[in-house]
């Protein structure tokens, strides 16, 4: 039997104590105890009574769903926080429905117990009224992808079943690489937020929408078939021009382009929609600026989607059965040709015992959110293989998706369990684009890793935002500079500036510095001249799934 005042008190002592105060008061507020085992739902204080729930209190997850707007998600199933002291916990907003079928907005915050096998074991939490905030609505209103599918799944079920339409909008904005260059990161992220905001403003409160990838905003509108798609589409297009948008830089132009589908007609789930939405986009965008176009089958394009939906089909079969390797590329002595330690780089076992590349699955991962599965897997890998062998030094990648994953960051506790001889021998490598994309959760991300005694490189080095600001605000030990300035170096003047450009920009920092590609011998004394340290390359192995453990040194001229 649950004990809800010892569900308080364990909340009151893991957690910020203003959240028992307040429930305990019974006047704003109230206490839950959910234990996910039975699905069972323990209340200090009545929600049903306080918030004039229908039904009243709420006895189980369905309950609560049940009462939410279709497609809507409860805050602990979006990304969650790990605070300094390794508690994870949630905060956010919904609303839920009144016994006179109205909504009332909820203030949802909680603290999430795991098991010892990291299974959410029991949540602890409080609800109380939203204070009105017109920036936290609009914060909330703006969706993730995760949420954007939920939402769009719903949709195709709410048109299915009462005979309906409704329609889903994916924009992105012009020029945007443009905006970057000429203005900086920042004044673009202006740029997309104000956008974004002028987009749900035309939406209004029957509208949903989210940012799904980079530059790309999802609209979704419910009751709008095929033929006033085209009249909300340029509804959208309008309210992004119709001004200059106020910036750090000053006033910019901005437009965008649109691709639509028609639901349930254009798409059976969330997943072939969005896959058809960007198909359009993609069009719409080829054509030039200010474009719309509604989405139209090709045998092209659903062979394409056909494709997608079968890798994303074996990366789930391959996760389930453990059928991911390793494949390690050396990194070798620029002075003494020597390795000194590998990258571990990921591939997919088939069934048929083949081996697929690593470009063959990960766009799609990446596409489609699968990537932090992948990511946390290649780390248990590691681990395994820096506790077999002592001395191995080792790399791994870590996508944008995963700074500052509390999810990663409870694995990387998990599998090495502040075991410096590990970490120590172990480099965690981050894109330039993913350190920079935000900065702060980049910053305390690197900060967590170097607490735990791993090194961390910048990956793609130059390809990027790079910036000697950049650089000092992240505590990093070693840059990457990108492949694409390195192959064919030797018959490349300006790549030869812009690389030694790098490297004297590294070396103020006292930063090792790593080149990529490296495919020749004429290459490497190129390289070596300008300052590189390692390299990394055809020239000196290609990645290899036998472990280094098993391998005869090698050194390379």
């Amino acid at each position: 039997m649950v004990n809800p005042a010892a569900s308080i008190e364990a909340l009151r002592q893991a957690s910020e104590p203003h959240w028992a105060a307040l429930a305990l008061a019974g006047s704003s507020a109230c206490a839950y105890d959910w234990i996910l085992e039975t699905d069972t739902v323990a209340w200090v204080g009545d929600p049903g009574a306080m918030f004039g729930l229908a039904g009243g209190a709420p006895k189980s997850r369905a309950d609560i769903q049940a009462l939410m707007r279709p497609g809507a998600r409860l805050p602990l199933d979006k990304q969650t926080k790990l605070r300094a002291d390794g508690r994870e916990t949630f905060q956010g907003r919904y609303a839920l429905r009144t016994t006179d079928g109205s909504y009332v907005g909820i203030e949802d915050r909680g603290l999430i117990l795991r098991n010892d096998k990291g299974e959410v074991e029991r949540v602890l939490g409080t609800l109380a009224l939203a204070v009105a905030d017109a920036k936290a609505d609009e914060r909330s209103a703006h969706l993730d992808r995760a949420q954007m599918r939920d939402a769009i799944d719903a949709a195709i079920d709410w048109a299915s079943s009462c005979e309906s339409e409704a329609a889903l909008l994916m924009a992105s904005i012009d020029g945007l690489g443009a905006i970057n260059d000429a203005y900086g990161l920042d004044v673009a992220d202006d740029v997309i937020a104000e956008t974004t905001r002028r987009l749900h403003a035309v939406l209004g409160p029957d509208g949903a929408i989210g940012r799904v990838g980079g530059n790309k905003v999802a609209a979704l509108l419910l009751d709008c078939d095929a033929e006033a798609m085209p009249a909300q589409a340029d509804r959208l297009l309008q309210a992004v021009q119709s001004s200059m948008i106020a910036t750090t830089s000053g006033s910019i132009a901005a437009s965008i382009s649109i691709g639509a589908l028609a639901l349930p007609s254009g798409a059976e789930n969330s997943q072939v929609a969005l896959m058809r939405a960007e198909d359009a986009l993609a069009q719409a965008k080829q054509a030039g600026r200010s474009n719309v176009v509604v989405y139209d089958a090709s045998p092209e394009r659903e062979a394409a989607r056909k494709k997608k939906v079968a890798i994303t089909a074996e990366i789930i079969a391959a996760l389930r059965a453990d059928r991911f390797r390793i494949a390690y590329q050396p990194l070798v002595c620029a002075r003494t040709g020597r390795v000194e330690s590998y990258e571990a780089l990921i591939r997919l076992l088939r069934d048929d015992g083949t081996l697929a590349p690593a470009g063959d699955f990960i766009p799609v991962a990446e596409e489609l959110g699968l990537v932090r599965d992948l990511d946390r897997r290649v780390l248990e890998l590691a681990a395994v293989a820096l506790k077999r062998a002592p001395t191995l030094k080792l790399a791994i990648n870590v996508s944008g998706m995963s700074v500052g994953d509390p999810v990663w960051m409870k694995t990387f506790t998990r599998v090495i369990a502040g075991d410096r001889s590990v970490t120590s021998r172990l480099t965690v490598e981050v894109t330039e684009t993913a350190a920079l994309h935000d900065i702060e959760e980049g910053i305390r991300f690197v900060k967590w890793l170097r607490a735990a005694g791993c090194r961390v490189a910048i990956d793609d080095f130059g390809a990027g935002y790079t910036s000697f600001r950049n650089l000092q605000t992240l505590d990093i030990n070693c840059v990457k500079i990108d492949g694409s300035f390195v192959k064919g170096i030797a018959r490349r003047p300006d790549n030869q500036a812009f690389v030694r450009t790098l490297v004297s920009l590294a070396k103020t920092f006292n930063l090792e510095v790593v080149a990529e590609w490296v495919g020749s011998k004429e290459e490497a004394a190129l390289l070596r001249a300008l300052g590189a340290d390692k390299f990394q390359g055809s020239y000196y192995g290609m990645p290899d799934m036998t472990p280094p453990w098993d391998r005869h040194t090698q050194n390379a001229g």
